[in-house]
């Protein structure tokens, strides 16, 4: 990263931590304030000023391999602050075929917090046995699509305003 600014990419909810379910659901409030109103649209393609506690369930609820999230964080006097998160989600009737998101709140995008978050996304993919990940990406988000294509990802299609890219698992 940037700026001499080190991130920590970690499970979002790890097993006899201080990193529960409740506590993410903390972090991505605060993160989802830190995010400017055009950040929000990129993400979830719509004006939402809050997420309500069903969205946050959703977010939230991880098994480690159908449903994943890592985290990215910084430490600053003693303070956990989330600062991005990518999550897949195995898409129903395809064994093989994940989809995926990735959020990084606004002073921390544009420094590879995306490219490292995505990367163990990959990596964690893999080991679950997907061979794609998939993502809704809107037209106008040209970071994300640049960082897709990092990945060598492939244009699958368009559908309204998103333009599906697939990225390969290797």
């Amino acid at each position: 990263m940037n700026n001499g600014i080190q991130c920590r990419v970690q499970p979002c909810v790890e097993p006899n931590t201080r990193h529960t379910t409740e506590f993410l659901k903390k972090q991505i409030e605060i993160g989802f304030r830190h995010m400017s109103a055009r950040s929000r649209f990129s993400r979830f393609a719509a004006a939402l000023d809050h997420l309500t506690d069903q969205q946050l369930d959703y977010l939230t609820d991880l098994d480690g391999k159908d449903r994943v999230a890592w985290c990215a964080s910084i430490t600053r006097e003693d303070e956990e602050s989330g600062i991005g998160i990518a999550r897949y989600i195995n898409i129903p009737n395809e064994a093989k075929m994940a989809e995926f998101a990735i959020t990084i709140v606004d002073d921390y995008q544009g420094q590879g917090v995306g490219y490292q978050l995505l990367n163990k996304l990959l990596e964690t993919a893999k080991l679950n046995g997907f061979q794609i990940l998939r993502g809704y990406v809107l037209m106008s988000n040209s970071a994300m699509l640049a960082l897709c294509k990092r990945f060598e990802s492939k244009k699958s299609s368009v559908d309204g305003p998103f333009v599906i890219v697939d990225i390969i698992v290797q």
